[in-house]
């Protein structure tokens, strides 16, 4: 080969090489970049719920009924309407416990976070309780049982089942929810870590753990842990949390995304927060099945005008829309107290659930909250959301 030819031969491919490193640099900038939500497309609203003080908040809808409980300390509450937005105004409601502890028990103190759940033809109760004498360190979770569910969960009889059969009760835990992953049922709580010594009560860790369930009262595995709040955002000072785990899938069936919804951070602080575990498939009870987000979904929008502090709580289907229902409070020093129930959207896009990341504007106004300024193709459907809001008529069609 010539000379010429061969130095010529060199420099094309010199060349190639720099295009080729360039195209390459070019594709990793690309996959890594945050990937931009058509901001267009989601109405970040957050629409008051309650007037009420109800932290922790849970609401099922069936029979024609939306089906609300939360933290009441010394008892169970229930309340019904045939509207989300009649738990605003007392009157409105039917409200009334489905039970309430007799004294003096391991279970008769401190109940917190009670969810109603419809489960194999009956409705089932899980709420967190302790000991009057024992405080904090004694709770654990337990479960009532209700009548069938094609009855009215009000209507009773409920009776006292105890703690979930085969689960194990040197272990602190609260928070618990029922899952159901490709037809199993599996049970997720917040606890303190399993291999602590049994007179230690450092309240100072909570982790999040699942077991899979032979039926609704009965544990068929040992728990395994599967978040640690190992991010810095996870923690309050020297506490680290992550509880109250929820279950969440996008309306296609799950195959958009589908995983685990959580609250961490010190709930009594306005940095209280919510933060996604996608579940990847495989087998829930193996932690590499599931995958934390580096960001969190939910939190704070850092101004003064609020509402601070979103977590706990849990979500909801109304026609195409998933609302999440959690409680937030109205001023940042609120602390524990004044954490009422709000709703605010989720969308699903290629990562998963977004809510823009921080509490939206708040109002009472649904127009606002059903349209808005920022809801592009919703826009369309805000009428029909409003009725979906008001009337089970049209939340039925």
């Amino acid at each position: 080969m010539p000379l010429y030819t061969l130095h010529r031969a060199v420099e094309i491919i010199g060349t190639l090489i720099f295009l080729l490193a360039l195209l390459t640099a070019s594709i990793v900038e690309f996959v890594l970049r945050p990937k931009p939500t058509n901001m267009s497309h989601y109405n970040n609203t957050c629409l008051g719920i309650t007037s009420q003080v109800t932290p922790d908040p849970f609401i099922t809808y069936a029979r024609g009924k939306f089906y609300f409980m939360f933290t009441a300390g010394n008892r169970v509450p229930l309340w019904e309407a045939d509207s989300i937005t009649d738990f605003w105004e007392e009157g409105r409601f039917k409200k009334g416990p489905v039970w309430t502890p007799p004294p003096d028990t391991n279970h008769s103190a401190h109940l917190w976070a009670p969810e109603l759940h419809a489960l194999r033809g009956r409705w089932y109760v899980y709420v967190a309780a302790a000991s009057h004498h024992e405080g904090n360190r004694s709770h654990r979770m337990y479960v009532l049982g209700g009548p069938p569910d094609s009855q009215d969960p009000h209507a009773g009889p409920w009776e006292f089942l105890g703690p979930i059969r085969n689960m194990n009760q040197r272990q602190w835990a609260i928070d618990g929810t029922v899952l159901t992953i490709d037809g199993t049922l599996y049970f997720a709580y917040s606890g303190w870590p399993l291999d602590r010594p049994w007179d230690d009560y450092d309240e100072r860790t909570q982790q999040l753990f699942i077991m899979r369930l032979q039926d609704p009262v009965t544990a068929a595995s040992p728990p395994v842990m599967i978040s640690h709040p190992h991010e810095p955002w996870e923690r309050s000072g020297d506490a680290g949390i992550n509880e109250g785990p929820q279950w969440l899938a996008s309306q296609d069936g799950g195959r958009t995304w589908r995983g685990i919804v959580y609250s961490c951070a010190g709930s009594w602080t306005k940095d209280y927060k919510m933060n996604t575990l996608q579940f990847l498939g495989g087998d829930p009870l193996q932690p590499s099945s599931w995958k934390k987000s580096p960001r969190p979904l939910l939190q704070n929008a850092g101004h003064d005008k609020g509402p601070f502090g979103p977590g706990h709580g849990n979500f909801v289907h109304i026609g195409d829309e998933t609302m999440a229902v959690f409680h937030a409070t109205d001023m940042p020093n609120d602390g524990h107290g004044n954490r009422k129930c709000r709703m605010q959207r989720v969308i699903f896009n290629e990562d998963g659930p977004f809510m823009n990341y921080t509490v939206g504007p708040y109002t009472r106004d649904l127009s606002k909250f059903s349209d808005g300024h920022n809801v592009g193709k919703h826009e369309s459907k805000g009428s029909k959301l409003r009725g979906l809001l008001h009337s089970v008529a049209s939340k039925l069609e």
